[in-house]
């Protein structure tokens, strides 16, 4: 199943406090990604967060597999996932 996962940046942080987790944070990612758990990744254009597209079984397993980036183990980094399913015009059969 896909999921899409929007991340809100901890307004009880400075951006300044965010720098020093952000080289682990991104090697965890990669890592993800090489396990092609996250498909895709984008900057959120206000710079509050990130959008993945993740690969799991359910919202649920996201939600575990995204507890692990440091910055979520932190408090500074959290997500709302919502799970994805075919657009109905691409379902067969529908009208």
């Amino acid at each position: 199943m896909r999921i899409v996962a929007i991340a809100h940046r901890s307004d009880k942080h400075k951006p300044e406090d965010f720098a020093p987790h952000l080289d682990a944070e991104s090697a965890h990612v990669m890592k993800l990604y090489a396990e092609e758990r996250i498909r895709e990744i984008y900057g959120r254009s206000d710079g509050n967060g990130a959008v993945l597209v993740l690969e799991a079984e359910s919202e649920e397993e996201a939600a575990e597999i995204l507890d692990g980036l440091p910055l979520v183990k932190l408090g500074m980094l959290s997500f709302d996932l919502y799970g994805l399913k075919p657009y109905r015009a691409f379902v067969a059969g529908a009208s």
